[in-house]
């Protein structure tokens, strides 16, 4: 998969709408972006939208009022313009060049820092972008006077004409045009009660009013330049990982009851064709072999006594003991000689117990004497052994049945429904740690092996 391809699925993913866990759940254009995942494609568009939505109706309103009440415009024009454009440059530039960031599929921590770095970007540009309009609206009308101070002068009704005298003086030295610099003037003018060059009825006297005014736009700057955006973005980057853990585990159980539902079917199915094999054994013996027969009966009774108890127990659960299953095949064995007299057996273990899942080493001792003993002409036999491993530095507990029967030659040997469960058992309980293999023995018959880990 090339680097365009997993960029492309990665933007995909990341534009479809959030979790309901997760999702604010609006249908107002407003906060419609809150649906979508933070630095979105989509979720900047809502955001843009409702953003210039909200601007546009607003500038209108405060550049008609003016003409409205026949008063002087421009203060207004000087005052807003600038701040209208520079705050659609924060709103903007930062979160556009964030998307960006986001659609390059970096790492956590290296998307983390990118974005980080877009926001404080697109902050520095939008300063700029405030200054160049400033410069621009002022020099259309033919007047330099800094914005705080055109806001003060502007909500006292002095005309730009008023204010042209007072920062005359001023223009001619020279035009600022840093932003920074004309913060600095207001600050100033707060502490201060008055500029050199400004009637101290145009001004307040109160120095707080001139932090607070820079505190404010500050706060603002960083508000709409994207840093509230940053922290909504590792809000929800938690959430969608708390949600993504909960589903996890709603799955884990869902997959363990489905399971458990199998291996209840599953016993439900082992138990009739254990007794419908046996009996029909025992009809055919009884005519021409009654001891064979009565043997055969005394073998079914001490089975059925021995693991009736134990399918019902496991079936209920997901794990069971291994030293019970190898009784369990045992009598099973034992009852299979009992109506075949050629087969022999042996079960070998160098456990003294470990956790195995419940009836899968019954099912493949049926499976070799159903595929591997009964089809053979003349003397079989079934060799059952458990012992520990290490497979990449872990312990493994290994389960082997093997038969010297027919092979994969004479029968299906492993494509039945008893085999198919286990792999999904198997696969559901311990993932790629565990499997169910096949394999063909040299001197015939079929080996089939479970690996999975070693647990008490």
């Amino acid at each position: 998969m090339t680097d365009s391809t997993i960029s492309a699925s990665h933007t995909s993913e990341h534009d479809q709408p959030l979790p309901t866990e997760v999702a604010a759940k609006s249908e107002f254009w407003l906060t419609r972006a809150r649906n979508y995942p933070v630095f979105s494609r989509t979720w900047y568009r809502y955001r843009a939208i409702a953003w210039l939505g909200t601007l546009v109706p607003v500038m209108l309103y405060l550049l008609s009022v003016p003409l409205v009440r026949g008063s002087d415009w421009r203060p207004m024009f000087i005052s807003w313009v600038p701040l209208a454009i520079a705050g659609t440059s924060f709103h903007l530039v930062g979160p556009a060049l964030a998307v960006w960031v986001r659609q390059r599929a970096y790492p956590e921590k290296k998307e983390w820092h990118g974005l980080v770095l877009a926001i404080v970007m697109g902050m520095i540009f939008s300063l700029g972008i405030f200054s160049l309009s400033r410069e621009l609206t002022q020099n259309m009308l033919h007047q330099h006077v800094p914005v705080l101070t055109a806001l003060k002068m502007n909500s006292r009704g002095i005309s730009i004409e008023k204010q042209g005298d007072i920062f005359a003086e001023e223009t001619q030295t020279h035009v600022i045009s840093d932003a920074f610099r004309d913060f600095w003037k207001g600050f100033q003018d707060g502490y201060h009660g008055h500029a050199s060059n400004v009637p101290e009825t145009a001004l307040p006297d109160d120095f707080w009013q001139g932090f607070y005014i820079g505190l404010l736009i500050s706060g603002l700057s960083i508000f709409i330049g994207g840093g509230y955006d940053l922290w909504l973005f590792s809000r929800q980057r938690n959430m969608l990982k708390a949600a993504n853990s909960q589903r996890e585990a709603e799955r884990a159980k869902a997959i363990q009851r489905e399971a458990e539902l199998r291996l209840s079917v599953l016993v439900a199915q082992v138990e009739p064709h254990f007794l419908f094999n046996t009996l029909a054994g025992v009809r055919s013996a009884i005519a021409t072999e009654p001891e064979r027969a009565v043997s055969i009966v005394d073998h079914l009774v001490d089975y059925l006594r021995a693991t009736i108890p134990q399918l019902r127990d496991d079936g209920s659960s997901v794990q069971a003991r291994l030293k019970k299953q190898l009784d369990a095949a045992r009598s099973y064995l034992s009852l299979m000689q009992a109506r075949i007299p050629r087969l022999s057996f042996s079960v070998e273990s160098d456990l003294d117990d470990a956790a195995v899942p419940p009836l899968m080493l019954i099912s493949l001792v049926e499976n070799a004497v159903k595929h591997g003993v009964e089809p053979k002409v003349g003397a079989a036999h079934i060799r059952i052994t458990a012992r520990r491993s290490v497979e990449q530095g872990a312990p493994v507990l290994e389960l082997r049945v093997e038969d010297d029967g027919v092979g994969f030659g004479g029968s299906s040997s492993g494509s039945g429904i008893g085999l198919a469960n286990i792999h999904e058992r198997l696969a559901s309980m311990y993932g790629n740690r565990a499997a169910l293999v096949l394999k063909a023995r040299p001197a015939g018959g079929v080996a089939a092996i479970i690996t999975l880990p070693l647990e008490a």
